[in-house]
C-alpha cells in the first residue's frame, strides 16, 4: 500500500513540475525579451501582526515587519519569535545551544510541532541528536531580517512536517536602506561587532555581512561563547522576473550551565548561577547555500527553491548529576548531516468560480543524510559508546490549494496535501535497525465572512502529520547493555487534526484586535529521547485548546500599544485517574504587553520600548501536583539618533532584575556523595531542576552608517 501511495504521490509531483514547465515556456515566449536586469530594491514590511483585515487567512496568522522587530529588546536571537502572539523563547542551559519554545498548549522542548524556515530553507532537524523537530536560531542576524509571516494550526496544503501548532516564515531583506557597522558591549562580558552593506554588482544587488558575538554570561564558569557569522546574498530582477543566491556560514562553542536541582543550591559555589559540571561544553556549524528563481505571465506564476545545509552538533551536557556516582552522568550527543531539498509552485489566478479565484499547485522535497552518535562520557572522555546511527529520511510532498473570492463578503480557502516519507535505519545494534516507506493524506479547508468594511469572520479545520525519529521507529532491544529497554515504538507519522473560529475587528480608530478559539488533537504523545536514546513517557493520544486574544492600539502617530493574550489547556485524552491527565510542562497561559514610543515631535531621532512578558505556572507531572513558578519579567531598548550617520542605544534586559527561572522541570538526579534512593531504581531523586533567568543585562550600541 505503501508503494502505491508513494508512487501516486510521485506521479502528482510530476504532473506538477509539468504545470511549472509549461508556465515556464510560456513565460519566456512572453516575457523572455523583458527579463528584468535591475536589481532587486528590497521592501521592508511593516505590517503589524494584528492589522490585516481582508489580508490574511485566519484570526491566528499575520506579518510582523523589520521596523517592529528592530523595536524589541532581546536576550537572544531566537526570542524574534516571541513576535509570534502566545510564542515563549526560553532555554533550559546557556550556549549556542537551540532555544525552548511554548506555544498553543505545547512545551515545543526543541521545536517538535512549529516550523520555521528562513529565505525558504527549513530550520526544523527530524532524527537530530538531541531532539526531535530541532529548530536552531542562533544564526540569524536580526538587522537583516525584513519580516516574520506566522500562521498557527494545521490549516496550510504548503505546511508539512513540523506545523502542527504552526509555522513562521522568516525573510532576509535583499537590500539594506544604507550600509553601517555597529558595535555592542554588555554586562558578563557581552560583546558583539556586526557589519552589513549592500552594493550593485552586475545587474543586481549583493548583501554582506558578518558578526561576531562573544558571551560569558552570569555563570560561575563562563560561558565563553563566541560565534563567528557570516552572509552573502545576491539578487537580480524584480518581483516579476528574478531570483537570487544566498550562502551563509555559522560556527559556535561555548561552556554550557546545565540544569541545576533546586535543592542543591543551598551548598552550590555560586547558588542559581553556579555549575556543577564545568566540563559540559558545545560545538555547532551550519554553512547553507540557497537559490531561489520566480517568473510570471499572465495569470500565471511560479516559483523554484533549492538548498543545501551542512550541519553539525557536538554536545555534552549532564541533566542527572552523579546517579553515577564514580564517573557522573555526563553525555555526548553528535550529529553531522547533509541536507538537500527544493521547491516548486505556480499559481494561477481567474474568475472561472466567483468573483476571482486562485488555485496554487506545489511539489516539495527533502533528503536528511545523518550520522549519530551518543556516548557516555566524564569529562568529555568517551566511557561507553551507548548508540551510533546513520539516518537517511526521504520527503516528498505535492499540494493543491485554492482560494475563491465568492462575493465581496465570501472568501473560501480548501487544500489537499499529499506527503509520502522514507525511513532507512542502519545502527550499531543490528536488531533496531529498520526501513519503512508511508504515506497520508492532508485535507484543509477555511471559510472568512466579512460582514462590514472593518470586521472579518474566521473558520478552519485541518489535518497535518509529524515525523518521528527514525531510532524511535526501529528500536526492539537496549542500544548497549544495561540500556534502557524500549518498551513502545513511535508511530513514524503522527497525525493532529485541528479546528479554530475567530475574528479580526477594527472597533475603534487605530485599534484592531483579533480572537480566536482553537482546538488540536493528536494521536500520540510519545516521543524519542535523544538524551537517554530511547522513547519516553507511555503512548497516549493528546487533546489541547484554548484562546488568544491579540490588540495592537496607535492612539497617536508616535505611540503603539501592543497586548497579547493566550491561555490553553493540554491533556491526555484517555483522562487515565491514576497515571493522571496532564501534558506535563505544557504552556497554559502567557502574556506580552509594549509601549513604542517613534517619531516624537519633541526629541527627532528618538525611538524607545519597554515591553512585558509573562509565562504563566504549568504542570510538571501528569498528576498536577508539581508545577513550575510563573515568570514575569520586564525589557526596555532606547535608541537615538545623535546625528544622521551615528545612532547610539541601549538595553536593559530583566529591567527590574527579578529573580526567575528560564526553565523549571521536575525530573530525577543525585547529587555527588548523596546516600540512594532507596525508593528509586537508580538511586536518583525526583524534585525541581532550574536553569535561571539572567539577572538585569545592560548593553550598550553604537551604529555608524557609511
Amino acid at each position: 500500500m505503501a508503494d502505491v501511495y508513494m508512487r501516486a504521490l510521485r506521479a502528482t509531483a510530476v504532473a506538477c513540475c509539468v504545470v511549472l514547465k509549461v508556465s515556464a515556456a510560456s513565460a519566456a515566449e512572453t516575457d523572455g525579451a523583458s527579463a528584468a536586469s535591475a536589481a532587486v530594491d528590497s521592501v521592508v514590511v511593516t505590517a503589524k501582526k494584528a492589522d490585516e483585515i481582508g489580508g490574511v487567512e485566519s484570526a491566528s496568522g499575520g506579518v510582523v515587519g523589520g521596523i517592529e522587530l528592530s523595536q524589541r529588546p532581546i536576550l537572544r536571537q531566537g526570542e524574534l519569535l516571541e513576535a509570534v502572539p502566545g510564542m515563549i523563547v526560553t532555554a533550559h542551559t546557556s550556549g549556542g545551544k537551540a532555544n525552548q519554545y511554548y506555544l498553543r498548549g505545547f512545551n515545543l522542548d526543541h521545536g517538535t510541532d512549529f516550523a520555521t524556515s528562513v529565505d525558504g530553507v527549513p530550520v526544523n532537524m527530524g532524527s537530530h541528536a538531541h531532539g526531535q523537530g530541532y529548530m536552531d536560531l542562533n544564526w540569524l542576524m536580526p538587522e537583516l531580517v525584513a519580516g516574520i509571516a506566522f500562521r498557527k494550526g494545521p490549516y496550510y496544503a504548503d505546511a508539512g512536517d513540523f506545523s502542527a501548532a504552526g509555522n513562521a516564515s522568516i525573510s532576509y531583506l535583499s537590500k539594506l536602506p544604507s550600509n553601517f557597522a555597529q558595535v555592542e558591549v554588555g554586562t558578563d562580558d557581552y560583546e558583539r561587532a556586526l557589519v552589513a552593506g549592500s552594493l550593485a554588482l552586475g545587474p543586481g544587488q549583493l548583501l554582506y555581512a558578518g558578526e561576531y558575538i562573544h558571551y560569558d554570561g552570569p555563570s560561575t564558569v563562563p560561558g565563553n561563547y563566541r560565534r563567528p557569522n557570516e552572509l552573502l546574498k545576491y539578487t537580480v530582477g524584480d518581483e516579476q522576473v528574478g531570483g537570487g543566491v544566498t550562502a551563509q556560514a555559522y560556527d559556535a562553542r561555548w561552556v554550557a550551565s546545565d540544569q541545576i536541582p533546586v535543592r542543591a543550591l543551598p551548598t552550590l559555589d555560586g547558588g542559581r548561577f553556579g555549575s556543577i559540571d564545568p566540563t559540559s561544553t558545545g560545538h555547532t556549524s551550519r554553512y547553507s547555500l540557497a537559490g531561489e528563481w520566480h517568473w510570471g505571465s499572465g495569470n500565471i506564476t511560479n516559483q523554484v527553491e533549492a538548498y543545501v545545509v551542512k550541519y553539525g552538533l557536538n554536545l555534552y551536557s549532564d541533566f542527572s548529576d552523579f546517579v553515577d556516582q564514580v564517573h557522573g552522568d555526563q553525555f555526548r550527543q553528535y550529529d553531522n548531516r547533509t541536507i538537500v531539498g527544493g521547491s516548486g509552485r505556480t499559481t494561477l489566478t481567474g474568475n472561472y468560480l466567483g468573483e476571482s479565484t486562485e488555485d496554487s499547485f506545489g511539489v516539495q522535497t527533502r533528503n536528511d543524510f545523518v550520522n549519530l552518535e551518543l556516548d557516555h562520557t566524564e569529562a568529555r572522555t568517551i566511557i561507553q559508546l551507548e548508540r551510533a546511527d546513520q539516518v537517511r529520511i526521504n520527503s516528498l510532498a505535492a499540494y493543491w490549494s485554492n482560494a475563491i473570492v465568492w462575493t465581496p463578503w465570501l472568501r473560501t480557502e480548501a487544500g489537499l496535501r499529499l506527503e509520502g516519507y522514507h525511513f532507512n535505519l542502519d545502527s550499531n545494534t543490528a536488531a533496531n535497525s529498520g526501513e519503512t516507506t508511508l504515506g497520508r493524506p492532508a485535507p484543509k479547508i477555511g471559510v472568512t465572512i466579512t460582514p462590514r468594511p472593518d470586521v472579518d469572520l474566521y473558520a478552519q479545520a485541518g489535518i497535518s502529520y509529524r515525523s518521528n525519529d527514525a531510532r524511535g521507529i526501529f528500536d526492539t532491544v537496549p542500544s548497549y547493555p544495561g540500556g534502557p529497554e524500549p518498551t513502545e515504538r513511535s508511530k513514524p507519522l503522527v497525525r493532529s487534526d485541528g479546528a479554530e473560529i475567530g475574528a479580526r475587528v477594527r472597533s475603534l480608530p487605530g485599534l484592531t484586535s483579533t480572537i480566536a478559539f482553537w482546538y488540536l488533537q493528536s494521536n500520540s504523545e510519545l516521543f524519542f529521547a535523544g538524551d537517554a536514546g530511547a522513547d519516553e513517557d507511555t503512548d497516549r493520544a493528546g487533546h489541547r485548546y484554548g484562546v488568544e486574544l491579540n490588540n495592537i492600539y496607535y492612539p497617536w502617530r508616535w505611540l503603539t500599544l501592543d497586548a497579547d493574550f493566550a491561555l490553553s489547556q493540554a491533556f491526555f485524552s484517555d483522562r487515565d485517574p491514576v497515571v493522571g491527565n496532564q501534558i506535563p510542562e505544557a504552556i497554559k497561559s502567557s502574556a506580552s504587553v509594549a509601549v513604542i514610543l517613534h517619531g516624537l515631535d519633541v526629541a527627532p531621532g528618538f525611538t524607545g520600548s519597554l515591553r512585558m512578558r509573562y509565562f504563566g505556572a504549568r504542570d510538571l507531572t501528569a498528576d498536577g501536583s508539581q508545577r513550575s513558578a510563573p515568570v514575569t519579567v520586564f525589557n526596555a531598548r532606547v535608541t537615538y539618533d545623535l546625528t544622521p550617520r551615528l545612532t547610539l542605544g541601549v538595553e536593559a534586559l530583566n529591567l527590574f532584575n527579578t529573580k526567575y527561572n528560564d526553565a523549571e522541570y521536575y525530573d530525577s538526579s543525585r547529587l555527588k556523595g548523596e546516600p540512594a534512593n532507596p525508593n528509586s531504581d537508580d538511586g536518583s531523586y525526583l524534585g525541581h531542576v532550574i536553569h535561571p533567568g539572567e539577572p538585569l543585562e545592560i548593553r550598550l550600541s553604537a551604529n555608524v552608517k557609511y
